[in-house]
């Protein structure tokens, strides 16, 4: 019987104490908070847990000597410091994901793992649900992994927000990335073997707290796209591609129902419910472990750890605006340029271009191109639904960029290096933002390129791909996050 106890008794608790008392071989003996009424309410609440000790110290129940494993269910920026200390204190640890806030703190905890012999595990729950294990095998059916797309966005800004839930708080354990991007990174990881590197990243934020991340990434040699969000609703999914088809798993975070697609084959629907919940896989596997004194887990190890969260360093290092931002611009500028002319069959093929493209978006745009000889629109189209105003923020984007001789995202980018507020960045009327580019035959700026209504820098990154598209030339992308 393996004696189970839960510091922190947050909402999550509950959760796993009710999938806790399902397991025959564990048992809950203890909770801890920062106060003992707390920890007391807790264990009244909780079934199968009589005659547990209430604790309102951490410290206290890592020193009772019949706990041999706890739950660390704290928040996030509290796990480095408390999973090094139940493993000191000889404790098995199932720790909550993430496991750490970075690839370093989960380093070290690892060492801790090995130098004390104890078994540490991060509480991944879609690795450990019955689905999962058939899902990795219909990998063989694809053909081998070509590209991995996982996205879980929630609509919950307002419900995090009016909880005063940490995850909205500022300070290091806030922000979708570590709380919803952390089970995107976990299918990456599993499926794309290598160093993760950042290839383009948008998002936006909240009061300097990430409430959008749409990241993509290149892990050994396998394109990954991670996308998660508080503040707007998608469908929760992780996409495998292969040489010969796909697999569509429908609510990463917990699944239970996937689709495989094979070429020249009907899809075939994996359907496998859950032992118990979503909580029981994690459980079960844990206790079985700990029964058997292994030190490690095959399916979610130390080291899987470490590698989810460089992925999440990898694009949390997008961040925070650096100067490498304003080269790229510079490569930008320098490489998307006309050689001889640019009329207007020139612009009717760039605008039709973009908004092709603009299909793999969900946000309605406006596309203006405008020669500046005399200010004539020589490409002008906007979705349905967008406003004259959306034509404004177009145009103010272009004074922006002509009154900086450079594109609009540049003047964004060079006031948050230099640290200006909001009333100096648009002291002079326009808006340095994401959107305008400068179309130049040479070192002429002939017309100005822009794009108006997805936000997020998605606005530039549309128009450096339509140009790349009809040049035929490659620019690297924008390394930072744009709000």
């Amino acid at each position: 019987m393996v004696r189970f106890a839960i510091l922190g008794a947050g909402n999550i608790a509950h959760r796993f104490a009710a999938s806790l008392a399902r397991e025959d071989r564990a048992q809950l003996v203890a909770a801890s908070c920062r106060r003992t009424e707390k920890a007391e309410a807790f264990l009244a609440e909780v079934s199968h847990a009589e005659g547990a000790r209430a604790y309102g110290s951490h410290d206290e129940l890592l020193a009772d000597p019949a706990v041999d494993a706890i739950y660390l269910a704290l928040p996030h920026a509290f796990h480095h410091e408390w999973a090094i200390r139940a493993l000191r204190a000889g404790k098995a640890v199932l720790c909550e994901k993430p496991a750490m806030l970075t690839a370093r703190e989960m380093a070290e905890v690892a060492d801790v793992a090995r130098e004390t012999g104890m078994l540490f595990m991060e509480a991944m729950k879609p690795r450990f649900v019955p689905l999962y294990a058939q899902v990795i095998e219909a990998i063989d059916r694809i053909g081998p992994v070509r590209s991995v797309e996982a996205t879980l966005c929630n609509d919950m800004l307002g419900f995090v927000e009016g909880t005063g839930s940490y995850h909205m708080t500022a300070g290091p354990g806030a922000g979708t990335l570590l709380d919803c991007g952390t089970y995107c990174a976990s299918w990456i990881e599993d499926l794309c073997l290598g160093t993760p590197t950042l290839v383009s990243i948008t998002g936006a934020q909240k009061d300097g707290i990430d409430t959008y991340v749409d990241a993509r990434l290149e892990c050994g040699g396998i394109a990954a796209r991670l996308e998660c969000a508080f503040d707007r609703g998608k469908p929760r999914t992780a996409t495998i591609v292969g040489e010969r088809g796909r697999i569509v798993v429908e609510e990463l975070h917990r699944p239970t129902r996937a689709t495989v697609f094979v070429d020249g084959e009907e899809p075939q629907v994996l359907e496998v419910p859950y032992e118990v919940d979503d909580f029981f896989g994690e459980i079960s596997h844990f206790v079985g472990l700990v029964e058997a004194g292994e030190r490690a887990s095959s399916i979610m190890s130390p080291e899987d750890s470490v590698h989810v969260a460089l992925i999440l360093d990898a694009i949390r290092s997008a961040f925070t605006v650096t100067p490498q931002a304003l080269e790229v611009l510079d490569e930008q500028e320098r490489v998307l340029r006309y050689t001889d002319t640019f009329d207007a069959d020139d612009a009717f093929e760039l605008g039709v271009a973009i908004k092709d493209l603009a299909g793999d978006y969900d946000l309605g745009y406006v596309i203006r191109i405008v020669r500046e000889a005399d200010e004539y629109d020589l490409f002008c189209w906007g979705a349905d639904g967008k406003r004259q105003a959306n034509y404004g923020y177009a145009d103010g984007k272009r004074r922006a960029a002509l009154r900086m001789g450079r594109c609009s995202l540049w003047g964004w980018t060079k006031a948050q290096l230099e640290g200006a507020s909001q009333e100096e960045l648009f002291a002079h009327g326009d808006m340095p933002v994401a959107g305008a580019f400068p179309i130049r035959v040479g070192d002429e700026w002939v017309a100005t390129l822009c794009v108006s209504g997805l936000h997020e820098g998605l606005d530039h990154e549309l128009l450096v791909r339509g140009l790349s598209t009809v040049l035929g030339k490659q620019v690297p992308a924008y390394p930072c996050v744009t709000v």
